[in-house]
């Protein structure tokens, strides 16, 4: 948190993606962008109609505010009325621009193993410091990460979407640093995340950001925001909003799974990703394969779908290797 006075890292499990960066783009399509938060006024003076809001979002200067009358918490607020606005403005974490390539290999024990690279690019203003993919529920989930960070898997985890294609109750396998030399500076990148399970992939959502921080001053004192404060502040630092969203390939359908279902999924994708900019509507191996996938959702037949064109960027590879696996494409 950028709060003009000392601050302490804290390493706190968080959420991530694969492809190419959508960030580049500066866009997130499948990120919630109605934040529980009104903008900052431009004058810095809080109007009568937003009385009872304390928190508030400028998101071109990647901050939000936090602005309540000093008494607020008294005892006497409402007879003697709000005194002298406090405020403070906080850096939010989601100024980030990841690209993380992904490769998903056949493992032991009929298993897959989902290897991710992670850069940040050079037009970050923060690092990466903690991401975390959201899984399907699942008990047969492994996670690894490389030298400098930890991995571990939540389970019982709720997430805010605002398509129901993606997954909104499940697990997330989480990353996040361990010591602040690893972190993931804009123009650096980093190998060794990786992941096991018995799902085959499918588009998942990723959450990317900067690692929190506490300021030293109010931990010390042991001051907090009044409790209405802290409800519009805790609102707004949930993971969905204060992360950089995008669509990933990860582990999400059993054996069982139904081909239409499986091409439904990757057209969410791909349409995501082709909106973003991280994909070409107009490349030749994207519209063979959606055409491919809407046979597929006709017929329900998987393994009989030809994709014509050859993928010729990273990404596009990516998403094919991913579909073989997952439609037994021949």
């Amino acid at each position: 948190m950028r709060v003009i006075k000392q601050t302490i890292l804290v390493a706190t499990g968080l959420l991530l993606l694969a492809g190419l960066s959508l960030a580049q783009q500066g866009q997130d399509p499948v990120g919630l962008t109605d934040f529980p938060a009104p903008a900052w006024p431009a004058n810095g003076v809080v109007p009568a109609e937003l009385k009872d809001k304390y928190v508030f979002i400028d998101l071109a200067k990647n901050e939000y505010v936090v602005a309540y009358p000093e008494n607020l918490a008294s005892a006497t607020f409402e007879k003697d009325g709000p005194g002298a606005m406090k405020i403070t403005r906080l850096e939010l974490l989601r100024n980030v621009q990841p690209a993380v390539s992904t490769s998903v290999a056949a493992a032991a024990g009929g298993k897959y193993k989902y290897t991710y690279n992670v850069a940040n690019t050079t037009g970050a203003k923060q690092s990466v410091d903690q991401w975390s993919l959201v899984l399907p529920k699942t008990d047969t989930v492994n996670v690894k990460g490389p030298d400098g960070w930890f991995a571990i898997v939540q389970h019982e985890r709720d997430f805010k979407v605002k398509n129901p294609q993606w997954i909104k109750t499940g697990t997330a396998a989480v990353w996040s640093f361990k010591k602040p030399e690893t972190v993931i500076q804009p123009g650096d990148k980093k190998a060794g995340f990786e992941l096991e399970s018995d799902l085959r992939p499918g588009f998942t959502l990723g959450y990317f950001r900067k690692a929190e921080s506490v300021d030293v001053t109010v931990a010390a004192s042991g001051a907090s925001y009044p409790p209405k404060v802290k409800e519009q502040v805790d609102q707004l630092l949930t993971v969905e909003y204060n992360s950089k969203t995008m669509p990933v390939i990860g582990p999400k359908f059993d054996k069982n799974a139904d081909d239409k279902a499986i091409a439904t999924d990757f057209l969410t994708g791909i349409d995501a990703l082709t909106k973003s900019g991280a994909l070409s509507a107009t490349s030749g191996f994207v519209t063979a394969t959606v055409d491919a996938l809407k046979g597929v959702q006709s017929t329900g037949n998987g393994s009989s779908a030809k994709i014509a064109t050859a993928p010729t960027t990273p990404l596009e590879t990516d998403i094919f290797n991913a579909l073989k696996i997952s439609l037994k494409l021949n």
